[in-house]
């Protein structure tokens, strides 16, 4: 397995992954404008040969970190895979000293709401109809490192 971060060349296994597994994935060009363009952002990438295992993005604003997106391909999950990449970025939080970090997940999805728990994250409010097919999101928060 291999940790890294994400470049050009992995775009399109990002892509197909996030198709496979998001109602709404984001397009060839949002992760081209994160890996080239966003200063704030970071995507980290996991593979097991030629296979993509996950990926997570993040941004670093100043003193806050904020999860955009993670994602584990189905035959790899419940392996400590998210928790590994998490890892990962919680020591980068850590290090720029962010204050928080912020994440949106689906009210359904209550695997990777106990995973958010288990790094400190809370609920502070249901945001309503928040994903395009009307689902509503949890807004978890954890604070000071």
């Amino acid at each position: 397995m291999i940790i890294r971060q994400a470049n050009i060349d992995d775009i399109l296994n990002i892509v197909n992954l996030e198709k496979e597994n998001f109602i709404s994935p984001w397009t060839e060009e949002q992760y081209r404008y994160e890996i080239k363009e966003n200063e704030f952002s970071k995507t980290l990438v996991v593979y097991d040969g030629d296979t993509l295992v996950g990926y997570l993005n993040y941004w670093l604003i100043f003193d806050r970190g904020e999860i955009n997106k993670i994602c584990i391909n189905d035959k790899y999950r419940r392996k400590g895979y998210a928790k590994e990449l998490l890892d990962i970025a919680f020591k980068d939080f850590e290090e720029k000293e962010c204050l928080s970090v912020s994440l949106e997940v689906r009210v359904s999805n209550i695997g990777a709401q106990k995973l958010y728990e288990s790094y400190g994250f809370q609920v502070v409010v249901i945001k309503e109809a928040y994903y395009s097919d009307g689902e509503d999101a949890k807004y978890m928060i954890r604070g000071v490192f």
